[in-house]
């Protein structure tokens, strides 16, 4: 079996190995539009969810030098943040293999939020938890990517977003001669 073949969203979902996965040279922050539509769509799914008490969007945009950086969970595997949580309230759940959070549990100790090496986790001092991206596992696409137009956000499996990065710089260098064969 040939371990580079390309696959389809719907293997990689069999096998866990999906991601939403950035592509910050797209990010425009939605300037010319509604201004950070991914985390607006975030937020009111997460209010719809959870409740008002859980509420926030769990995608976060930051400017730097007229630059946008869309900062998400990675779902590392090998979590610090789960490594870090005390209570255990934030850890991997093994049918989707994402690093999910039990709200309920946190206890706001913050030792997530120090051990995460994305910045992607934020303290929501008032009601005194941690929030981070759950990866939309219980939908059929992550609110965050439906709502970025500029395709800076994107729900890929792992080889396939690997391929698409090799050949976006294969095009910078090569130009329009490289073709894509990514499947759905």
């Amino acid at each position: 079996m040939n371990k580079n073949k390309l696959t389809n969203l719907k293997e990689d979902l069999k096998k866990n190995q999906v991601e939403i996965m950035l592509y910050p040279s797209k990010c425009d922050g939605c300037e010319s539009g509604e201004f950070m539509a991914c985390v607006k769509a975030c937020e009111t799914h997460m209010r719809e969810k959870y409740g008002s008490k859980y509420a926030g969007a769990r995608i976060n945009i930051k400017k730097k030098a007229d630059k946008f950086f869309p900062i998400i969970c990675h779902n590392c595997e090998e979590a610090p943040c789960v490594d870090a949580c005390m209570p255990g309230a934030r850890y991997k759940d093994m049918e989707t293999g994402w690093t999910v959070t039990n709200y309920k549990k946190c206890i706001g100790c913050w030792m997530c939020v120090m051990s995460c090496p994305f910045g992607a986790i934020e303290r929501v001092g008032k009601d005194h938890f941690a929030a981070k991206c759950d990866g939309c596992i219980d939908e059929d696409a992550p609110k965050c990517a439906l709502a970025c137009k500029k395709g800076a956000l994107k729900r890929t499996g792992i080889k396939n977003y690997s391929y698409e990065r090799r050949l976006m710089v294969a095009k910078k260098i090569y130009g329009p001669y490289i073709k894509s064969n990514i499947k759905g």
